[in-house]
C-alpha cells in the first residue's frame, strides 16, 4: 500500500473547515480521505497553543521531510560495544537502554535486532544469545485455539 501525502490544498481545506467547526469526517469526506488520516494529521501538526493552522502544517511536513533525508549510520565503534552486550546475553532492550543510560550514541531495540538478523543471515551465532532465538511469535488466534483445545481435554 503506497502512502500519499496530504496536498497544500488538503492541508488548507482541513484548517479552514476546522476553524469552521466542521467535524473530522466531514472534512474526510471534502478531501476525499479516511476520517482517521484527518485525525492523524490533525494531531501530529496541532501547534502548541492547540490550533491547526496550514502555515504550521506545512513547516512541520516540510521540516521533518528535511530530518528523514539523511541516512542514520551507527558510529562506528558502537556496533561493537552492542555485539559485546549482546554476546554476554543482554537482550536488545536492556542494550538500547544501557546506551541512553551512558549518554553513549543511541540505537533502537529494532536496529539491534537488523544487526543480530544480518549476523544470521552471514552465518554467525548472535541470535543464539536472545532468548527467543529470533524465532517468530505465535499468533494470537492460534494460542486462543490451543488454550480453548486444553481446556475441552479437561472436561
Amino acid at each position: 500500500m503506497k502512502k500519499v501525502h496530504l496536498t497544500r490544498e488538503q492541508k488548507y481545506t482541513i484548517s479552514v473547515m476546522r476553524r469552521q467547526g466542521c467535524t473530522q469526517k466531514m472534512i474526510a469526506q471534502a478531501i476525499g480521505k479516511h476520517k482517521s488520516v484527518v485525525s492523524r494529521e490533525l494531531k501530529r501538526n496541532t501547534s502548541l497553543k492547540g490550533k491547526y493552522t496550514f502555515e504550521y502544517a506545512q513547516d512541520m511536513a516540510e521540516l521533518r521531510k528535511e530530518r528523514m533525508k539523511v541516512p542514520r549510520k551507527l558510529v562506528p565503534g558502537l556496533k561493537k560495544k552492542i555485539i559485546s552486550l549482546i554476546e554476554k546475553d543482554w537482550s536488545p532492550q536492556q542494550t538500547a537502554g544501557r546506551l541512553k543510560l551512558e549518554n553513549q550514541p543511541f540505537a533502537s531495540r529494532e536496529t539491534i535486532y537488523k544487526i543480530i538478523r544480518n549476523d544470521k543471515k552471514q552465518g554467525g551465532t548472535l541470535y543464539k544469545h536472545c532468548r527467543h532465538k529470533l524465532k517468530p511469535w505465535a499468533k494470537k488466534s492460534a494460542l486462543k485455539t490451543a488454550f480453548l483445545l486444553t481446556e475441552d481435554l479437561k472436561l
